[in-house]
């Protein structure tokens, strides 16, 4: 079992880095690696140091986190990590974020955020992922209503409905999860709001391929993904 993260409080720090030829403080590279190694201290001192000293690099660090966790899913894949390290990774993850969480960008008075309803579907109860796309959906200005874990069809169509969302972004890791998908794209048809809706999914048990066999109109490989087709969708 891995150690408690450290508070996002916590001053200390275990590794200096020297500013770079690009004015930055940070090696994003690096960052990725001690991402993909679950290196917590090197991961949240470098977060603390973007969050009070160069906000303006927020996103190269989301970048850098994001292919940080493609190297733990990868690592996860050839067995050198178990699912507690997918759990731990996922905190540390979102830890990192909830610190830059001051450094998001905050939309003008009054303008309209897009709305992004998300889940996971119905009979899947996995959330680190889920959670991980709600952060970075939201550090793009993105306004996400959020509903859990073993969302049904009938629940994600009427809260769509009630929210006025134009986006839907549906997760899940399990294999049954791409019937539920499916269950679910084919509940926004049959309540007449397909047409106004961007479907995207994403997830363990998901691919371009599946993607667009159950009818959604784009796969988020990443939350990164995810963010780019969320803030194209008109």
């Amino acid at each position: 079992m891995r150690k408690t993260l450290v508070p996002v409080n916590d001053p200390a720090e275990n590794r200096k880095t020297e500013r770079k030829g690009s004015g930055t403080l940070i090696d994003f590279e690096k960052l990725a690696e001690d991402m993909g190694d679950l290196n917590e201290q090197a991961v949240l001192s470098a977060a603390r140091r973007v969050a009070e000293e160069e906000p303006e690099k927020t996103p190269e660090v989301l970048q850098a986190l994001s292919r940080g966790m493609d190297i733990v899913g990868k690592k996860f894949d050839s067995l050198e990590y178990f699912v507690g390290d997918l759990i731990f990774a996922g905190e540390l993850f979102s830890q990192a974020l909830e610190i830059l969480r001051p450094t998001f960008p905050k939309p003008p008075e009054n303008a309209e955020r897009k709305k992004v309803i998300l889940a996971t579907v119905e009979g899947d109860l996995h959330d680190i992922g889920k959670n991980i796309v709600r952060l970075v959906l939201q550090s793009k200005g993105l306004e996400v209503i959020d509903m859990g874990v073993d969302a049904s069809p009938a629940a994600i169509v009427q809260r769509t409905i009630e929210e006025g969302a134009r986006i839907v972004a549906l997760s899940g890791v399990l294999t049954f999860a791409i019937d539920s998908m499916k269950r679910t794209v084919e509940a926004l048809s049959a309540a007449g709001i397909r047409e106004r809706v961007t479907v995207v999914v994403g997830g363990a048990c998901v691919n371009e391929s599946i993607a667009k066999r159950l009818g959604a109109d784009a796969y988020g490989k990443t939350p990164e993904d995810t963010a780019s087709i969320c803030l194209a969708a008109k």
